[in-house]
């Protein structure tokens, strides 16, 4: 397995992907930004690309292409809703990748343990690992996708923020805004900075840590974050996080994995891979109710205290009775 540092090192110095047929990314989370900005490269270096819907077109028709010897010459399929096929279907593409000899090459993502497996059994292929988090300073390894001012040198992200480990879809993020700030960089991102990076990390955090029921990391991160939103948006958020957890434990609960996986977009990976299993489907339904009542409560002139209230409750289990 290729790490995504090792896979952009030589991106980025042969200004093509490496020399293989079948070329599988694999990560907990499906990266949108970054594989939009690898296929515009890729386009802008003139590699002809074409991108196909594996979960809508028909699967003998796609195969078809893919054997098939383009009057262009090689062209590199992204199957781009990959992950989106049940188990079942990504193993039987996965089977049919690790007999393909060509003449084109593959671009896939995936998700599953089961599905990452195999693709270890495929000669002429490799497998990205994308990982979970990233670390602000890896800024500089995802430039060269959006500016080919590869001799210009950068200021680094300031090192003193709170939240120094991002997914990579915000550094893809980040190096459009670097991009258009130009020299004021370090100033716009110093102001900024805290701003733009709750978005994607602290609520993450935030529902990791109250699934979880850890109330010190919670209440902790909570400082951080609840003056970043009105206090409007709170009531919302939570709903939202709590009808996806109730949605998600009932799907796991009836064994209905596929459907399961489909629901579980937001919601922290901790919930999905463990503490779902903790968590029961009266609390999570008494939860969203009492969000329901807090926010006509909100918007009536309501005392946002409610929500610690609601914390609190939620930590003791009394959304159990």
């Amino acid at each position: 397995m290729m790490t995504l540092p090792v896979f952009l090192e030589h991106f980025n110095k042969q200004k093509n992907l490496p020399d293989k047929l079948i070329i599988g990314f694999a990560g907990r989370e499906y990266p949108l930004l970054f594989f939009s900005q690898m296929m515009s490269f890729l386009h802008k270096k003139k590699i002809i690309t074409e991108t196909v819907s594996v979960e809508t077109a028909d699967s003998s028709l796609i195969k078809a292409h893919l054997s098939t010897i383009s009057f262009s010459g090689q062209i590199v399929y992204w199957l781009n809703d990959f992950h989106m096929l049940s188990i079942k279907k990504q193993q039987e593409w996965i089977v049919y990748f690790q007999a393909y000899t060509g003449p084109h090459k593959i671009l896939f993502f995936c998700g599953d343990e089961c599905c990452i497996a195999l693709l270890k059994n495929i000669n002429n292929g490799i497998t990205v690992s994308i990982p979970h988090e990233m670390s602000l300073q890896d800024l500089s390894m995802i430039r060269f996708f959006i500016n080919d001012d590869t001799a210009k040198v950068y200021p680094s992200i300031n090192a003193g923020l709170q939240i120094q480990v991002v997914s990579l879809d915000t550094l893809c993020l980040l190096s459009y805004y670097e991009l258009v700030v130009g020299k004021n960089w370090n100033i716009f991102f110093n102001d900024w900075g805290p701003y733009l990076l709750e978005q994607t990390s602290s609520l993450f955090l935030l529902s990791q840590y109250f699934f979880g029921k850890k109330s010190h990391l919670f209440f902790s991160q909570w400082s951080r974050s609840c003056d970043v939103y009105t206090s409007s948006f709170w009531p919302t958020f939570w709903a939202d996080q709590v009808w996806r957890a109730y949605v998600y434990c009932d799907l796991m609960q009836q064994k209905r994995y596929v459907e399961a996986k489909k629901i579980q977009y937001k919601l922290p990976y901790s919930l999905i891979n463990r503490d779902w299993s903790s968590l029961q489907l009266t609390e999570l339904k008494h939860a969203h109710h009492y969000l329901s009542q807090m926010d006509y409560r909100l918007k009536n002139g309501g005392s946002s205290v409610v929500l610690e209230l609601f914390f609190d409750m939620f930590f003791q289990n009394k959304f159990k009775l």
